[in-house]
């Protein structure tokens, strides 16, 4: 199996019902052609970036698993027939689909991610506290530039 995402467009025009039908049918393909979907994101309803199929916007859906090619070729056959679907993109990540290495890998950025986040808000809490310890300003406003001097 290989690892591989997908993006699709769906017609806007489709009720929220009508829309699970058409993601349910395209996860279906890929679990009957023996894939392994590891993640389903939907992205909703966006503003496209030119017009296609007269259509100004669409319900962008993403796709994250690994699959057989046979699988892969089924989906784009399905997608190419229905009308439903106003754009798809298929794009290989890598030959080598392990779902346990994939979850450490996403385990691993979430908590590179989380740690980055943790800094910054410490970095600004810091800042704040340094805001709020210089309480050189007179009453007007100013700053006392005599205790400045003094300091350099």
């Amino acid at each position: 199996m290989r690892h591989y995402e997908t993006i699709f467009v769906v017609n806007p025009e489709l009720s929220e019902e009508e829309n699970a039908q058409v993601i349910e049918k395209f996860t279906g393909i890929l679990t009957g052609g023996g894939a392994e979907i590891l993640k389903t994101d939907l992205w909703g309803r966006r503003r496209l970036a030119y017009t296609v199929k007269k259509f100004n916007k669409g319900f962008y859906v993403f796709l994250e698993y690994g699959a057989p090619a046979a699988a892969v070729s089924e989906l784009e056959r399905n997608f190419k027939i229905d009308e439903k679907i106003i754009r798809f993109l298929t794009v290989k990540k890598g030959d080598v689909f392990d779902v346990e290495a994939l979850a450490e890998a996403e385990a691993l950025a979430k908590a590179k991610a989380e740690a980055r986040a943790a800094a910054l808000a410490a970095r600004r809490a810091q800042s704040d506290d340094d805001d709020e310890d210089d309480e050189d300003d007179d009453f007007d406003g100013q700053r006392d530039y005599d205790d400045e001097e003094e300091r350099a």
